[in-house]
């Protein structure tokens, strides 16, 4: 007798990468870092620039919309049936693309988030949850490997060509390069 077992969902797999625990600020990196890795791979991306709008709409009940007069950049509702990732008509392309890869995260972490990120002494776990995903958009966009490849083995060492090649505004690759370490922070230029 065989049992066969229903397939995951692509959430499910995402979701069962997170400890049940509340996890400190280097490994929530480390899980998102995982998780857009996992995604892309799962989705066959394999080079930039992801096709983020794809993705999303791939994953079951989840769809896009733009609408006009956002009070924010994005925002990911359920309503009762499928999640709905609201962007911003308005913004640039890029910062759409980066929107809509922040509101994915908000998707993933829904039901993860009260237990993973709580409230700590130095960050409530609202602003905690926002920079998550904040770092996740980074990791699924700019993916560390194919950052090491085009900056390194290419030589694309410059934004603008950086943020062409990874469909991202210049601030966005600007800020990634720093998390990479692969260019000194712009405020300890001014320290120094």
């Amino acid at each position: 007798m065989t049992h066969e077992t229903k397939p995951r969902s692509t959430l499910a797999m995402l979701r069962e990468q997170v400890p049940q625990r509340p996890l400190s600020g280097y490994e929530v990196r480390h899980v998102l870092d995982r998780q857009a890795t996992r995604l892309l791979k799962l989705s066959e991306t394999f080079g930039p620039p992801v096709p983020v709008e794809a993705i999303a709409t791939a994953l079951p009940r989840v769809t896009v919309k733009r609408v006009e007069g956002l009070p924010s950049s994005g925002r990911a509702q359920w309503n009762g049936a499928a999640w709905v990732l609201l962007l911003d008509a308005e913004d640039a392309k890029v910062r759409q693309r980066y929107s809509l890869a922040h509101e994915l995260a908000h998707v993933i972490w829904h039901p993860l988030a009260e237990h993973a990120l709580p409230d700590t002494k130095r960050s409530p776990a609202a602003e905690r949850l926002e920079l998550a995903c904040e770092y996740f958009a980074a990791c699924l966009l700019m993916p560390r490997v194919w950052m090491k490849r085009a900056y390194f083995d290419e030589g694309i060492q410059d934004v603008p060509s950086l943020s062409r090649l990874f469909g991202v505004s210049w601030l966005a690759m600007r800020v990634r390069l720093e998390q990479l370490g692969f260019v000194e922070r712009e405020s300890s230029k001014e320290a120094a």
